[in-house]
């Protein structure tokens, strides 16, 4: 039935009661009663530390690690890679309520029921369209496509399970889907059709079609693979994003995945290739968890609709040089959500789709076994990348694999430390105090009360660990500000941004400034910081603070130049304002579970509401 507003609110909200977002939540992460709140691992990011706080009372979540947070709704968006109707199906499912009608800002009767039915005839098209390539095979203008397949031994029962198909010309399927009633302007909503001169033309005219599916099985694009090896044909394209397709939130084969997963509960890992071929080889041989990126560089949606169905996934993408820089790329997005992964390493100019054909199953079963943690494979690239004989690329190489380091706990330092030791040469020992020097928590252990003029004693106070790239972020601005940078200027004050006593040094260069020159600055704040004639000072502080000031005065100038400081200026503000904000959403957090009156407690979420926005829009406060 087709409701109006306020029925769809009413029924919102006894979706919200049915659900509890305790139950809701506690399917997918296990949850630790603490307080008044439920604490977990995060799902969104990988983290060892639960910060991840669930609110019964007032029944929404909150990371204080990736800033994830929202209602019961948002949480099953995020969880399932799904739009909000999509939560909303989910979510009534589990609650055994029938959803009513509804559309994003829509809310009189016609507009909605006109809204659903333009969606299910734009989908009734595509499937009329995967079918027509599929029939196409059949006919003789196709037989490079069937000799194609036929090379590849793929069998009629994979081309049935895939809808593999072909595209005879620029213009067949254009006259046959007319001929079922289809509008030009249908055609080009979907992405089957482009214009060139004014004509219309099959987007993926004269290539082997892959009909791309999300998780219910609906054909929402299509990807064309060329016959021809020309430089000036690309090897895959895909249809444009649509109101149905969405390339980087989709991933190709995800379809068969779930039904994999549906009907044998427990699946192997995800193994995520490039190409829609390669998928298909993988299927034949065995491997029915494979999916395609569709493209070289994985998204955050990608990575969390992998999460849906496993926790470890296997990245394996072509074995040129481009290849496994594309491999670094999407590395990273796959950790931050949770995943745990390996990297696959194909041999020099091969595909899976070349490995399963060469080689059969059993050869790229092998490729998987030797598949390497995430971590092992960036040093091992670096080591390629880098020619770790000469002292050249050993620096390099150290230096970059420091900054991976950095990244990882303590016993995950020490593990792979005698790596990077063993492939550079260089002592363990060196190679541990190179780190430690660049651990921003190693900057907290320094005293910085004493750097401002007229400073007051210091409180004691617990703190969370700062993060390297907030110290980085913040050593920046302040020098930048030190240089008097013309960008380097904020009308108020904004000493409460920074950590570790990094905001006395803020108030010493604010206060500088007023009365001393450009040139005699970086001096006047060295002898200011340094405090060399203060008697209660040992030896140690005192050369704790003369190295710093010296780190701040010259940090600007070491490492960028006139043409990219002021970017990452701004760059820097919003990583210190967003720690900042991160810092109080826990302090207000922690207030709220301590807080008894109701109208305070109602103050407290507005507050926390607001900074988690600023947050999630980017907005910088400042």
């Amino acid at each position: 039935c087709i409701v109006n507003f306020e029925k769809m609110s009413s029924f919102i909200e006894e979706l919200k009661a049915k659900n509890d977002i305790v139950s809701v939540v506690s399917r997918y992460v296990p949850l630790e009663h603490k307080g008044r709140l439920f604490w977990g691992k995060c799902p969104f990011h990988g983290e060892k530390t639960p910060s991840f706080a669930v609110n019964e009372y007032d029944q929404f979540y909150h990371c204080f690690g990736c800033g994830a947070g929202g209602d019961v709704i948002k949480f099953v968006e995020e969880i399932e890679s799904v739009d909000f109707k999509g939560a909303v199906q989910i979510l009534a499912d589990w609650a055994h309520m029938e959803v009513p009608s509804y559309s994003d800002g829509v809310t009189d009767e016609g507009s909605i029921k006109k809204k659903k039915e333009e969606r299910d005839r734009l989908l009734a098209l595509m499937k009329d369209a995967a079918r027509h390539y599929v029939d196409n095979l059949k006919v003789p203008q196709s037989i490079a496509g069937r000799i194609y397949f036929e090379k590849r031994n793929t069998s009629p029962q994979i081309a049935r399970i895939f809808g593999l198909g072909f595209s005879l010309n620029f213009y067949e399927i254009i006259n046959y889907l007319q001929s079922k009633g289809y509008s030009l302007e249908e055609m080009q909503k979907v992405g089957i059709i482009k214009y060139k001169d004014g004509k219309p033309y099959d987007s993926i005219g004269g290539r082997i079609v892959f009909p791309i599916m999300d998780t219910a099985s609906n054909v929402i694009g299509f990807c064309g693979r060329t016959l021809e090896s020309s430089p000036n044909h690309a090897k895959y394209i895909n249809t444009a994003d649509t109101v149905l397709f969405n390339k980087s939130k989709n991933l190709y084969a995800i379809n068969l995945v779930k039904k994999a997963k549906q009907t044998q509960g427990k699946i192997d890992p995800l193994i995520v290739v490039e190409g829609q071929m390669d998928v298909v080889s993988l299927h034949k041989a065995g491997f029915n968890t494979a999916v395609a990126s569709m493209g070289t560089a994985l998204t955050s949606d990608q990575a969390k609709l992998i999460k849906r169905f496993s926790d470890k996934v296997y990245i394996c993408y072509d074995g040129d040089t481009a290849g496994k820089k594309a491999t670094l790329r999407g590395l990273d997005i796959l950790k931050d959500c949770g995943l745990d992964v390996y990297v696959v390493s194909m041999p020099e100019g091969l595909d899976p789709d070349d490995v399963i054909n060469r080689y059969g199953s059993e050869g790229y079963r092998k490729l998987l076994e030797k598949a390497l943690p995430l971590i092992d494979f960036k040093l091992e690239f670096l080591k390629k990348v880098h020619d770790v004989s000469s002292s050249d690329g050993k620096t390099k190489y150290v230096n970059e694999a420091i900054e991976i380091l950095l990244g990882l706990s303590e016993v995950e330092r020490e593990v792979y430390i005698d790596k990077v030791s063993a492939i550079s040469g260089l002592m363990k020992d060196f190679i541990r105090r190179q780190l430690e020097s660049r651990d921003g928590n190693k900057e907290s252990k320094t005293n910085l009360t004493s750097y401002a003029v007229n400073a007051e004693p210091a409180k004691v106070q617990e703190k969370t660990p700062v993060d390297n790239k907030v110290v980085q972020a913040e050593k920046f601005i302040l020098s930048a500000m030190l240089h008097k940078k013309p960008y380097a200027f904020f009308k108020s004050d904004i000493s409460k941004y920074f950590t570790d006593g990094r905001d006395k040094l803020y108030k010493l260069i604010v206060q500088l400034a007023e009365t001393t020159s450009e040139k005699d600055m970086p001096k006047m704040f060295y002898n200011s910081v340094a405090k060399e004639d203060e008697d209660e000072l040992d030896e140690e502080q005192k050369n704790a603070n003369a190295k710093l000031a010296s780190e701040i005065i010259n940090y600007l100038m070491k490492n960028f130049g006139d043409e990219n400081d002021q970017g990452y200026f701004k760059d820097c503000v919003a990583i210190i304002y967003k720690n900042y904000t991160e810092q109080e959403i826990a302090r207000l957090t922690k207030l709220l579970d301590s807080e008894p009156e109701k109208e305070k407690r109602a103050q407290i979420l507005t507050e926390i509401k607001e900074l988690m926005n600023n947050i999630k829009n980017k907005k910088v406060g400042l």
